[in-house]
């Protein structure tokens, strides 16, 4: 790519000492430092939530049908509270993999967080949900005057900081400034600034405060037309974007750009343009290099929220993307024939996809973009949370050039009607080959719904509808927790010869249990033009039973009185209702030496207990690791012809109501157990004894429930090259590395003698 280089001025800037504004202001309360921000004046309070950290209270703003949302910053460990305007008798708090667990008392729920995190709260199955953005701690706040400070309110810029008039032309006149002298600040402090486009140049840090916002006027004649969007038959426009050809920008804050996007698009424009509504994309690095963006929220765009094009070099950090849920081409992010881009820490709520990737021809909305078409590569999505009513992560529709290099990894997904795409779809491609998708890798995703149908349901599609080929695909230490209602589908193209190859499945569960083929999996392979599919699980499963089939086959009741009710939408193992001690054992397993078994365990009342056992022999002769939530103890025994003997035991503190994970890791007479991946105790027995044997639970409490058993053997050596490099390997031939991209596998780069 070729773009225009402006050499840097270095400026040596003397800060001047003096008090931050009251939006960036820091304040330690309790275990946590926390920035709030105050609620633009053109915003209105939720009726449903409200909101407090630690001490302060947090401004929950009224949004749109599905969703409020609240904002703030903070360090440490912070205790948030929600009240609710109604008795709460049900919640959830997501990513549900974060387990994050709430206490109700009436009508509030309260948690703690320790790190940064997104969440979305539901309360009584309500449609309306509260999105938290928990942003991390800003510490690098600019001064709001002084060297290098273009603060858009002071002379000579003066901007109308009350929505009251237009800001625009201030805030563009002091951007220029800080381009033209070669690099600075642009300071926007809290208040709303009603604006028409807006042009980023080089070496300019646009930084956009707390309880500041940037808002369109949701008239399409105050912009200029910078494409057409045939399939809605309008105009639109980017609101804000880059100068082409620039480099060395940020935009960076606490704040919100609000483009009233749907009311311009539903509005009809006056003449020439009668009857017709306008689109705008919010922010647009366009043909730019360098690029950083940190913090803001993006609300309400007609069109694509943040569209990437012809870029390189770009990060993207703790974005806030809100659309609506019911306005279709409203994609959060799109990354257009870009390189080298990362988007990391990011919630994204839409009606079309949330995340996407796409290169295109010069043609439609994309013919005025600068430069030559370019393919996209190294493009990753790091710790994405993605609620959308279309597409959760896509790669295509758009694949005219290549896209090499797309890594999904470390995300969720709250709900979709397809959770993880690659769809080579763009069938009009002119150019002399057509474009394909390689090496992509959608890795440690939990997905929590697939359950709307639009354009599909199915949480997995890898297809081509061309010529073009897409391969090298890694779907790995993925947690399904549902499937969607259509089947998934692998698909080639046989009239045009398009090939889907090399898929390989790695550590994917399903409601708890692994898949070890496609059956599992709910994929099906459409045509002879998939080939190469394979499972490279890294672990081979001795047993596993997540009770989805509804019973209790496979294993034999010993003792008590055991059913499989629903719990949260999953089914699961009870112990009944009786107080009285409850068995239940694997039919699988006699002959088991060493080995892992894990399993989730959920009491119902405080002074509960639940036991997973391990080498049971029969009845009497059998390990047990329990919660000894009574005691507030994890406790190990072991039971010889009958005589239970506490055999090591260490302090938990164990709540009721709450998902556990308890591994026990068995080998010779050594035992070591965890709780949620955890080590907790370890114990070596003097005698030996009890060396073979199967898995159950145990539990002398009722209302106790179990899922997801798992059984695998022990794993001596593994290495999955995530940490870069080939450390505790020896070449004896060959050149090895691992790649660089987000697929980090190990390779050689020439080859060797035989």
């Amino acid at each position: 790519m070729t773009k225009k280089t402006i050499s840097m001025l270095v400026v040596l800037v003397l800060m001047i000492a003096g008090a931050l504004p009251q939006p960036q202001a820091a304040h330690a309360n309790g275990n946590a430092t926390i920035q709030n921000y105050p609620m633009p004046s053109i915003y209105t309070a939720s009726s449903v939530y409200s909101v407090r950290a630690d001490s302060q209270s947090v401004p929950v703003i009224s949004y749109m049908p599905d969703y409020d949302y609240a904002q703030f910053s903070f360090d440490g460990t912070v205790s948030i509270e929600v009240t609710f305007n109604a008795p709460i008798t049900s919640y959830s708090i997501s990513p549900l993999a974060k387990n994050i667990e709430g206490t109700v008392n009436g009508n509030k729920l309260t948690f703690s967080l320790s790190s940064s995190t997104y969440v979305i709260v539901e309360i009584n199955g309500l449609r309306k949900r509260l999105v938290i953005a928990a942003d991390p701690l800003e510490t690098n706040i600019p001064p709001s005057s002084g060297a290098g400070i273009y603060n858009v309110t002071h002379s000579p810029y003066n901007a109308d900081n009350t929505g009251a008039a237009m800001a625009s032309g201030a805030i563009q006149r002091a951007i220029d400034a800080a381009h033209n002298a070669g690099g600075g600040t642009v300071f926007i402090p809290a208040g709303v600034y009603k604006s028409g486009n807006l042009t980023l140049k080089s070496n300019v840090t646009f930084y956009l405060a707390g309880g500041a916002v940037i808002v369109g006027t949701g008239k399409g004649e105050d912009y200029t037309n910078d494409f057409r969007k045939t399939s809605r038959n309008a105009d639109g426009t980017y609101f804000i974007r880059t100068t082409a050809g620039s480099s060395n920008i940020t935009i960076r804050g606490r704040g919100t750009i609000d483009g009233k996007g749907i009311a311009m698009r539903e509005r009809k424009m006056p003449a020439p343009n009668k009857n017709e509504g306008f689109l705008n994309n919010l922010l647009v690095p366009m043909q730019t290099s360098n690029f950083n963006f940190d913090g803001l929220i993006l609300r309400d765009a007609g069109f694509w929220s943040f569209m990437v094009v012809r870029s390189d070099n770009v990060t993207i950090k703790n974005l806030k993307g809100f659309q609506d849920l019911y306005k279709i081409e409203n994609d959060v992010i799109d990354i257009n024939e870009s390189q080298n881009v990362l988007v990391q820490h990011s919630i994204a709520i839409s009606d079309d996809d949330t995340y996407s990737t796409k290169t295109w021809l010069q043609t439609g909305m994309s013919s005025g973009w600068p430069g030559a078409l370019e393919q996209l590569e190294n493009v990753v999505f790091d710790d994405a949370f993605a609620w959308t009513r279309c597409v959760a992560f896509k790669i295509g529709q758009g694949v005219a050039q290549a896209q090499i290099g797309v890594t999904v990894r470390n995300s969720y997904v709250y709900q979709s009607a397809r959770a993880l795409l690659i769809d080579h779809g763009y069938t009009m491609n002119t150019l002399p080959e057509e474009g394909y998708a390689r090496r992509i890798t959608f890795e440690n995703i939990d997905i929590e719904r697939v359950d709307v149908n639009q354009f599909g349901n199915y949480w997995l599609g890898i297809s081509t509808s061309t010529s073009g080929d897409v391969s090298d695909i890694a779907v790995k230490n993925i947690n399904i927790r549902q499937l969607g209602a259509q089947q998934s589908r692998l698909s080639g193209n046989v009239t045009r010869g398009g090939m889907v190859k090399n898929v390989m499945f790695s550590d994917v569960y399903v409601k708890g249990k692994l898949a070890t083929n496609l059956t599992d999996l709910k994929v099906s392979v459409i045509n002879s033009n998939v080939t190469g599919v394979t499972f490279a699980n890294s672990r081979p499963l001795l047993f596993g039973d997540n009770f989805e089939g509804g019973n209790t086959t496979g294993w034999t009741s010993v003792a008590g009185s055991w059913s499989v009710p629903t719990d949260g939408g999953n089914n699961v193992l009870s112990s009944g209702s009786q107080t009285i001690t409850s068995l239940i054992t694997a039919n699988a397993g006699n002959a088991w030496t060493d080995y892992e078994y894990e399993a989730k365990v959920k009491m119902a009342i405080t002074n509960a207990n639940a036991g997973i056992v391990f080498r049971v022999q029969n009845a009497n002769n059998y390990y047990m690791y329990r919660i000894n939530a009574a005691n507030q103890m994890l406790e190990l025994y072991k039971s010889v012809n009958g005589q239970m003997t506490l055999a090591a035991s260490a302090p938990f503190a164990a709540g009721s109501k709450k998902w556990y994970n308890l591994k026990a890791v068995v080998e010779g007479n050594k035992i070591i157990c965890y709780v949620d991946g955890q080590a907790e105790m370890e114990w070596t027995n003097p005698v030996t004894e009890l060396t073979t044997g199967g898995v159950g639970f145990r539990t002398t409490s009722a209302g106790v429930h179990f899922d997801n058993a798992a059984v695998y053997p022990i794993t001596r050596f593994s290495d999955d090259f995530e940490d870069g490099n080939t450390t505790g390997w020896t070449s004896s031939s060959g050149s090895w590395s691992v790649t660089a991209d987000g697929s980090k596998v190990l390779t050689q780069a020439a080859s060797a003698a035989a």
